[in-house]
């Protein structure tokens, strides 16, 4: 089990990790590991187009307005939390996907009865 750093050990901590960050910038790597990730961008145009929507129409089904589906398929903007995940499995499961949607859908709609 580690035991707690004082305050001046995190600010020494702290200190030396933005040093260190600073001569990564300068091009010295040799006391920095650097971690890539790839993080694999949906392709919203193949995705719509797999469920022969419109660019509104699928903008209203997922949530979302128009203007932010146009500027992903156009490489303006790239899909971030939620809508990245919703994306990512709308392209694997598209038809459980939207078989979800349009029922929450229909449990949206007031009763007009009363």
């Amino acid at each position: 089990m580690k035991s707690k750093k004082t305050p001046e050990e995190e600010a020494e901590h702290l200190a030396e990790s933005l040093e260190q960050a600073l001569k990564w910038f300068e091009g010295d790597d040799t006391h920095v590991t650097v971690h890539r990730y790839t993080i694999a961008v949906p392709d919203v145009a193949k995705i719509r187009r797999k469920l022969k929507l419109t660019q509104p129409d699928f903008a209203a089904k997922i949530g979302v307005p128009v203007a932010t589906v146009r500027n992903w398929e156009q490489g303006r903007r790239y899909p971030t939390g939620p809508a990245r995940v919703l994306l990512g499995v709308l392209a694997q499961q598209p038809h459980l996907v939207m078989s979800a949607i349009d029922a929450s859908r229909l449990a949206e709609v007031p009763d007009l009865v009363n």
